[in-house]
């Protein structure tokens, strides 16, 4: 794999204000970093590959990350999980730093659950923000609105719904856990009055 436009992206990142995604190569943004993204779930950086790795380059990656974060952030630690997945398994990795527990992030003033260390998905897709922000305005645009939230997930859209001033979200999902965490987000942002919970499968 080529990694020169990974580390074009490292080298001038920004101290990041908000749990975002900085680099999303399946985006086709990045060519020869199809396979990789780089995430900010504060105070954590979680690097993933969708492809084969092997410790060399592994570590060239962190190296150049761990030396723009001390450039960028001289007085916090360097904390770095990696995971590397296919279609059947995700192997996860912590490489430097800790995680907290629980770990709670933000995103436009909302905050969320996430866990880094266990799973394919991490209680928040970052590539979604946009669409989490639309919500968001489109509920202060129709205060009061009602909004029925498919494959739900840990309710992140709901919680943005709310937030702009939705009336009422039914979040549905096949799955009790993500279910679950979703409540607890609503819970977070002090968002429990209109928002109801339906695991269904």
């Amino acid at each position: 794999m080529n990694f020169l436009a990974l580390f074009d992206t490292i080298q001038p990142l920004p101290l990041p204000a908000d749990t975002q995604r900085l680099c999303h190569g399946r985006g086709g943004l990045y060519p020869g970093c199809e396979a990789w993204t780089l995430d900010y779930y504060a105070p954590v950086w979680l690097l993933t590959s969708f492809a084969p790795v092997d410790d060399a380059d592994l570590g060239a990656i962190q190296s150049a990350l761990q030396q723009r974060w001390a450039e960028i952030a001289p007085d916090q630690a360097f904390n770095l999980v990696f995971q590397h997945r296919d279609d059947t398994r995700a192997d996860t990795r912590l490489l430097a730093g800790t995680v907290p527990d629980p770990h709670i992030v933000t995103e436009h003033g909302a905050r969320f659950k996430v866990h880094l260390l266990r799973g394919f998905n991490h209680g928040l897709f970052l590539d979604m923000a946009a669409g989490r922000q639309w919500v968001r305005q489109y509920a202060q645009q129709h205060p009061g609105c009602k909004v029925l939230n498919l494959f739900a997930y840990t309710c992140g859209f709901s919680v943005a719904a709310l937030q702009g001033g939705a009336g009422q979200v039914i979040n549905v999902d096949m799955a009790n856990g993500p279910l679950a965490i979703g409540q607890h987000n609503h819970q977070l942002n002090g968002l429990t009055q209109k928002a109801s919970f339906l695991a269904h499968g």
